[in-house]
């Protein structure tokens, strides 16, 4: 698969992801899924003399064993037709297809309850000043209505020229996926309704104003109401110079913040395919080059394969354990090493330890350390495996690390040095620095959230969508620095061609039928195919197409083998060393949000 297709495939990988993330952050709230109980709220508020309030509440039900009380409750003294000394809500009525109840302030029942199981269910869970519907054998899956009328007594400040209400609708309840508030204003008092909503939107009409929204679990829904001095009726406090007190109150700073939080992330978020696709043409686009999808030679026999392995097969700036095996076996044939595998062993004799490469050496120094005896230099995988035994039953935890670490550096091999004759990467630096900073910002906004209560915290803003914008911006940016260096990098040069010649070569190695084709008599070309195979990550297709064509020598006893035993080692001494890494380790009435008059909220039980 060509550079540019790859390319293709990423643009619409973050493209999907960016366009998920903006679904699940505007248009489908995942918590939900959490919640069996909804509701939809609508209230009618109309500012004349008195203060009336008319609520319908929308009770979505999601299990039919769960309810068999539907509520709304408040934290102010609720009265049933009758008057207080102080701040109170007064029910006028309440209306629905179920029978409905009131437990009053001092916990008197009030409503159309006649059977003893329903009274008993009032008396002993219902809270005081609670309205509500009952049905003892459970409400089934499907929407119940509570239509419920008040006249609000409310605590009033006020000055000379202004009055002040704040009147607090919830803060204890079930999510409301859908607000519609109403606010009639007859008189022509109001000047100012300060909406304290997670999510809202606010509409000023001929008669008052029209406030739609939603509000999370708990969520705060008040509104604060700044009028021209008039006869209200309620409970007065005098405050000088109301009109600044509530302005200075609603300033909602960390609302603003995090509203321009969101409407960044937004942002990028959308933006994000297009910045990496002008990204990628500027930093990481290559020329244009025409190889054949199969190349039957060896495109460079000079070539070291562990530099092959390196360079030119998966991530151009680290090898992988392949680089490890092909080198053993370019050691063997070129007479410096003579793998010999036994049933229980693989020994490797070191007959010429004199090579140029550093990764060679590299080897050679690697397999000195583990021989069957000091002098003999023959390396013996039991040897390595023993001591990787040793290693976990003495819980030796810092020299098990050593040896990993001695085997990452043949397995995960690293030459800025080579690496940098081939790739100008400087494109990739740019973009991990970019990253890096966006994953801070978001990934500390995504702790933030998961380990605050910030929906506790900061009850009068929602902070989940943008902690899902987060997320969404953290995966694209992440899925990008999962790609290999080169993507974002640009080859040197003529390069990027000997890396699609490299590739076709792998493609014909995959290929039994075009392995078929060319079949070389010449048992030494088949040794220098395994070998390369063995760089490419394509060793086991060649030694099984090598089978089929009855071609038997020893080097693929010895590939198999070598890949076996080494493979088994490492594996070995990464679980062990993780083992005893986790077994060690320990695990040590006022202005302004949320100082209105009223509470409470609603649920079930």
């Amino acid at each position: 698969m060509t550079e540019e297709k790859k390319f293709k495939i990423l643009m619409f990988i973050t493209l999907l992801i960016g366009l998920t993330g903006l679904y699940f952050a505007y248009f489908k709230d995942l918590r939900l899924l959490f919640h069996d109980l909804t509701a939809d709220y609508k209230a009618y508020l109309t500012i004349d003399n008195k203060l009336y309030l008319k609520e319908t509440y929308t009770y979505r039900v999601g299990r039919s064993d769960r309810y068999r009380m539907l509520f709304r409750y408040w934290d102010a003294p609720v009265t049933y037709q009758t008057d207080l000394n102080s701040p109170f809500i007064k029910v006028i009525s309440v209306r629905s297809e179920y029978p409905w109840y009131i437990k009053d302030y001092r916990g008197k029942i009030h409503g159309e309850i006649e059977d003893n199981i329903s009274k008993s269910l009032v008396l002993s869970k219902a809270y005081k000043n609670e309205i509500g519907i009952v049905k003892p054998d459970y409400f089934t899956v499907g929407f119940y209505n509570l239509k419920i009328e008040y006249i609000i007594y409310p605590p009033i400040e006020a000055d000379q020229n202004f009055v002040h209400i704040n009147l607090k609708l919830g803060e204890k309840h079930i999510p409301y996926t859908d607000i519609k508030i109403v606010v009639d204003d007859p008189l022509g008092k109001v000047l100012e309704i300060f909406p304290h909503i997670p999510v809202y939107s606010v509409k000023k009409t001929e008669k008052g104003w029209i406030i739609k929204g939603k509000a999370k679990q708990n969520g705060l829904v008040e509104l604060e109401i700044l009028a021209h001095r008039f006869d209200l009726s309620g409970f007065y406090r005098n405050y000088p110079d109301v009109y600044r007190l509530t302005f200075e109150a609603n300033k909602n700073i960390h609302k603003k913040f995090f509203d321009l939080i969101k409407m960044m992330f937004t942002g990028f978020v959308f933006i994000f395919p297009a910045f990496l696709y002008i990204f990628y043409h500027r930093f990481g686009r290559e020329k244009s080059f025409i190889v054949p999808k199969f190349l039957s030679f060896i495109p460079d026999e000079n070539k070291k394969p562990y530099i092959v392995n390196m360079v030119f097969n998966g991530d151009a700036a680290v090898g992988d354990e392949n680089g490890f095996y092909s080198t053993l076996l370019d050691l063997h044939m070129r007479g410096k090493i003579q793998i010999k595998p036994y049933e229980t062993d693989l020994q490797i004799e070191i007959i010429d330890p004199n090579v140029e490469e550093s990764y060679e050496k590299l080897v050679i120094s690697f397999l000195k350390q583990f021989m069957l005896e000091p002098d003999n230099k023959i390396f013996s995988s039991a040897v390595l495996e023993n001591k990787v035994k040793r290693l976990y039953s003495e819980k030796n935890k810092s020299s098990l690390k050593m040896l990993k670490t001695m085997m990452d550096r043949l397995f995960k091999y690293k030459d800025q040095r080579t690496i940098s004759q081939y790739i100008d990467y400087r494109g990739r630096v740019l973009f991990r620095t970019i990253s890096i900073f966006f994953i801070v910002i978001t990934g500390g906004f995504s702790v933030f959230y998961l380990i605050s209560q910030a929906e506790e915290m900061f009850n009068n803003t929602d902070l989940y969508p943008i902690f899902v914008l987060s997320l969404t911006l953290l995966l694209q940016f992440t899925a990008v620095l999962l790609t290999p260096t080169q993507f974002l990098g640009r080859w040197k040069g003529t390069n990027y061609m000997e890396k699609l010649q490299w590739d076709a070569f792998k493609n014909f190695l995959s290929d039994f039928a075009m392995l078929k084709k060319y079949s070389p008599e010449d048992v030494v070309i088949w040794k220098k195919w395994l070998v390369y195979a063995t760089a490419l990550g394509v060793a086991k297709k060649v030694e099984k197409a090598m089978k089929k064509l009855n071609i038997d020598i020893p080097e693929i006893q010895i590939s198999r083998r070598s890949r076996i035993s080494f493979h088994r080692i490492y594996r070995t001494t990464f679980i062990n060393l993780s083992k005893l890494q986790s077994s060690g380790s320990s695990a040590g009435g006022g202005f302004g949000g949320g100082g209105g008059f009223g509470g409470g909220g609603a649920g079930g039980r």
